[in-house]
C-alpha cells in the first residue's frame, strides 16, 4: 500500500515536473520605434502614439509534446479582443487607451504560466499653426501639424490615424495636398516658390480615440525675400 502511495506521489511529481520544464526556454519581447526613431526591444510595458506598429516574439524553445502557447490582446476601454497563436506576428494598435498582452503558457490544455504587458495609446491632439517662413534658415520652414518643426514643441500632434490637408490660396485654387499627419508644405506651387500672402489650408483627420477634426484656417507664409537665387516667384 505504502509502495502503491509513492509511486502515485512521484508520478504526479514528475507530471508537474515535466509540465513546468516544457517551458522553462520562453524569453517573449516586444519591439518598436521609439517616438525618437530607434528601435526598441523589451518586455515591459509600452507607452506611445497611434499608430503604434509592435512585432511581438514568444521566443519559446524546448516545446514538448502537448506544449502551446497563445497570445491575447485586449482594449480595456473599446473591450476589443485579438487572439493569436503564431510564435511570431505583428500589431498596429490605432485606438487609444491601455491594451494588456498577455501571453499564456499550456500543458495538455492546463495553464502552467502566463506573462503580460500593458501597451499604453495616448489620447488624440491636432492643431495646425497660422504661419510659416520657409526661407531655409532651418526654423519654421515647414507648414504643417504643430510639431512637425519642433517634435517638442507644445502641442505636437499625438495619435493620429487618419489625415488630409489641403492648401489654397486666395481664388480658391488648389496649391497642395498631403495625407500623412508628419507631412508638410513647402511653399511652393509647381515647383517654385509662391508669394508671401494669406493663404487658407483645410484639414479632415481623425484620432485614435475617435474624435474627428475638421480644421479651416488662415496661413501667412512670410519670407526673408521673394526671389530666390536662380528662379522666380510663382504667382498661382
Amino acid at each position: 500500500m505504502t509502495t502503491m502511495f509513492i509511486r502515485k506521489i512521484f508520478t504526479i511529481f514528475i507530471a508537474l515536473l515535466l509540465s513546468v520544464t516544457a517551458w522553462a526556454d520562453w524569453d517573449p519581447q516586444a519591439t518598436y520605434t521609439g517616438s525618437d526613431g530607434q528601435e526598441i526591444t523589451k518586455w515591459d510595458d509600452v507607452e506611445g502614439e497611434a499608430p503604434l506598429r509592435i512585432h511581438f516574439e514568444a521566443n519559446v524553445s524546448n516545446l514538448e509534446v502537448g506544449a502551446s502557447f497563445e497570445w491575447r490582446i485586449r482594449n480595456q476601454l473599446t473591450g476589443t479582443n485579438l487572439t493569436r497563436y503564431d510564435s511570431s506576428f505583428d500589431h498596429e494598435f490605432t485606438e487609444a487607451g491601455d491594451n494588456v498582452v498577455v501571453l499564456y503558457l499550456r500543458q495538455d490544455n492546463e495553464l502552467v504560466d502566463s506573462t503580460s504587458i500593458k501597451v499604453s495609446i495616448t489620447e488624440s491632439h491636432l492643431e495646425m499653426p497660422n504661419a510659416f517662413s520657409p526661407n531655409d534658415d532651418g526654423f519654421n520652414d515647414k507648414y504643417g501639424a504643430k510639431g512637425v518643426n519642433d517634435s517638442s514643441s507644445t502641442g505636437r500632434y499625438k495619435s493620429i490615424v487618419d489625415f488630409h490637408a489641403y492648401i489654397f490660396n486666395r481664388h480658391g485654387q488648389k496649391l497642395y495636398e498631403w495625407h500623412d499627419v508628419a507631412g508638410w508644405w513647402d511653399g511652393t506651387y509647381k515647383g517654385h516658390p509662391v508669394k508671401d500672402g494669406v493663404y487658407f489650408v483645410y484639414v479632415k483627420a481623425r484620432g485614435a480615440d475617435g474624435r474627428r477634426y475638421e480644421i479651416r484656417r488662415d496661413v501667412n507664409l512670410i519670407r526673408e525675400h521673394n526671389i530666390l537665387e536662380g528662379g522666380s516667384t510663382a504667382t498661382p
